[in-house]
Order: C-alpha cells, then sequence, then structure tokens
C-alpha cells in the first residue's frame, strides 16, 4: 500500500517553474536557464520568459498570472538598471520566490577590475572580442 501511495505522489507532482526575467530580449538569461536545466531530466523544469520588463508592476502581475501555490518556482533575471532590479528582488523576496541576479554581480566585479562606471543601458551590445586560449 505504502509504494502505491509513493506513486501517486509523483504522478501529482509539480513540474517546477523557473522564470526568466529579462529588460530586453532574455536571451542570456535563457542561455543559462537552458544550460542548467540540461543537466537534469528533460522534463524536470518548464521554463517560461517574459521580455522586455520595464516596472516591477509588470513582474508583479506576470507573477500574480502565472504562479500557482502547489508548482514550484524560481527566477533568473539579467536586469541592468540597478533600482529596477532592487525592486523587483524585493518583490520576489516578499513573495518567497527564490532568485538569482546573472548580470549584476558580473556588473560590479567588471567595474571593480577596469574602475569604470557601467553605462546601465538595457540591450547594449559592443563587439568584445573574446580570446580562445
Amino acid at each position: 500500500m505504502a509504494d502505491a501511495a509513493i506513486d501517486d505522489q509523483m504522478f501529482n507532482a509539480a513540474t517546477p517553474v523557473v522564470i526568466v526575467l529579462s529588460d530586453a530580449r532574455g536571451k542570456t538569461a535563457t542561455g543559462v536557464v537552458e544550460a542548467a536545466a540540461d543537466q537534469f531530466g528533460a522534463d524536470s523544469v518548464v521554463i517560461k520568459k517574459l521580455s522586455n520588463v520595464n516596472s516591477v508592476e509588470m513582474v508583479s502581475d506576470f507573477l500574480s498570472k502565472e504562479a500557482a501555490e502547489d508548482i514550484p518556482q524560481a527566477v533568473f533575471h539579467t536586469i541592468v538598471e540597478r533600482n529596477l532590479r532592487r525592486d523587483i528582488r524585493r518583490e520576489l523576496d516578499r513573495r518567497g520566490i527564490p532568485s538569482i541576479d546573472l548580470l549584476g554581480p558580473a556588473i560590479t566585479v567588471i567595474s571593480t577590475l577596469t574602475g569604470e562606471e557601467p553605462h546601465y543601458e538595457t540591450g547594449r551590445r559592443v563587439d568584445t572580442e573574446v580570446q580562445e586560449v
């Protein structure tokens, strides 16, 4: 009888959702999330993306529509603008949703290395050469 209960729990378990938030197209964050998800089974997580995020209200509305109490979820984000990033993090913390800031720490480290202030421009791309070693 115990085996049947375990089987029922396995089939009724909701697939966790990973939400990707980006203030641009979301290619960077999606690539990281897909690379991480590839380390698990094909149907281990559902990935949902919200691109062109420009306000915490936009994120809050999205989460309210997409959230279900019985489905575990996490957020990975690449938000350039510091205040928006902070406000989104606060909203996620308020909702108890674990999150990973994929861009903020990288910007901070490169700023420290170069001594330069970041541009903080959404979607900014330059042709930075990557050297193969």
